[in-house]
């Protein structure tokens, strides 16, 4: 099959799917399954591609098309110049996260003992790992299958200096927790109520322990901050709307100030604690 035939095949099934950016979904597909960009499907548009290979593109299609996210057809993820390998055991890294990594990178860099809780597919740590090579970094998560792949993740890119651990929360750091010396987390925040209201290719494929934050979505901090001992510096991935129920949390601690910070689309997403002085 020609790859016009099968650009004009993938457009119209995204196209009646109703799949929102479904020319980005086209060449993305064609570029890490063909091999073919841009400006390979207009001078080369006649190729033709081998059945085996154009089978693959088209099953990639038909997945795209019913929902599922382009991140799992494609299994992996571009995070901060590390490539994730990704499954739908782990959460999909999302933008935003990376502008709290870039934060941290930036403010912290002379840090040298980091911890990062709920790694899910390892996003958090295997960047901070990466870019500051001489911390090290402790990665925990519940899940056996998140750790085994955050673990992979490391190895792949040749990152060694992280210690992944089958903990919840900060507690499950036990000892440890006194030798970190900055925190972050991209924690469950989603209200109960409200996972039926996410989009269909979240509800439906990304794991719901990974979204789920409890009634008010504040579950996971309440823990965190329960067990938080003073002297950290702490980096947290929030929803706008629990700036108020943080602040009646935050407002219990003993040794820190914070602050909100919003993100590039201007919510605030980002929970900062600082040890006062």
């Amino acid at each position: 099959m020609r790859s016009e035939q099968l650009v004009e095949i993938s457009r119209k099934k995204l196209a009646e799917a109703g799949i929102e950016n479904s020319r980005f979904v086209v060449l993305l597909l064609a570029k890490e399954i063909l091999s073919l960009s841009e400006a390979d499907l207009i001078l080369k548009k006649t190729e033709e591609i081998e059945s085996p290979l154009a089978n693959r593109y088209l099953a990639a299609v038909e997945r795209v098309a019913s929902g599922e996210p382009i991140d799992y057809v494609l299994g992996f993820r571009d995070f901060l110049e590390i490539r994730l390998k990704l499954s739908p055991s782990v959460l999909i890294p999302r933008n935003e996260t990376e502008e709290m990594v870039e934060t941290v990178i930036a403010n912290e860099n002379t840090s040298r003992v980091f911890a990062d809780i709920g790694t899910g597919s390892g996003a958090i740590a295997c960047a901070l790992a990466s870019h500051i090579p001489s911390a090290i970094v402790y990665a925990t998560d519940i899940s056996k299958e998140a750790l085994t792949l955050a673990e992979e993740n490391a190895r792949k890119n040749g990152i060694h200096n992280i210690r992944f651990i089958e903990a919840n929360n900060i507690e499950g750091l036990g000892f440890l927790l006194e030798r970190v010396e900055v925190l972050v987390s991209n924690p469950p925040y989603v209200r109960t109520a409200d996972i039926d209201s996410l989009d269909l290719a979240v509800r439906n494929h990304e794991p719901q322990i990974a979204l789920d934050g409890g009634e008010d979505g504040l579950d996971f901090y309440r823990e965190f901050f329960r067990h938080l001992p003073r002297g950290k510096k702490v980096y947290l991935e929030i929803s706008q709307y629990e700036t108020e129920g943080l602040l009646r949390l935050a407002s219990k601690l003993k040794g820190y100030c914070y602050e909100f910070r919003k993100d590039f689309s201007g919510n605030y997403r980002f929970m900062i604690l600082y040890p006062e002085d």
